[in-house]
């Protein structure tokens, strides 16, 4: 089993962002594979939930970054939701890591 690097990106339907800073600990965020919608670890590879209730761990589905998604995913999440906060504007590193690391340390908890 792979498991993701921190920090994990998760978002629900509605395009609202969260992190996980220790993707071991999504149970504690997660309580069951049902709430889980998309996400991507700290390397930008996508990642899925499984689990108990209660019990939910998250693992790699991909081992390809796939940074043109997770790049959509966070600018819609600013365009939507963080741009009622005027400084905030998406990071725009060009390494993926580093900018899914901007993000993570720059999230605003709604």
């Amino acid at each position: 089993m792979w498991y993701p690097a921190d920090p994990a990106l998760l978002f629900d339907p509605g395009g609202r962002m969260f992190v996980i800073h220790e993707p071991a600990l999504a149970d504690e965020l997660i309580g069951s594979v049902e709430e889980f919608f998309e996400g991507y670890d700290g390397r930008g590879r996508h990642i899925c939930a499984y689990g108990q209730p209660g019990q939910v761990s998250l693992a790699l589905a991909s081992t390809e970054p796939q940074e043109q998604e997770v790049r959509a995913r966070v600018e819609r999440y600013y365009f939507v939701f963080a741009a009622r906060h005027p400084t905030r504007v998406p990071r725009q590193e060009t390494d993926l890591e580093i900018s899914i690391r901007a993000v993570a340390e720059d999230w605003v908890e709604e």
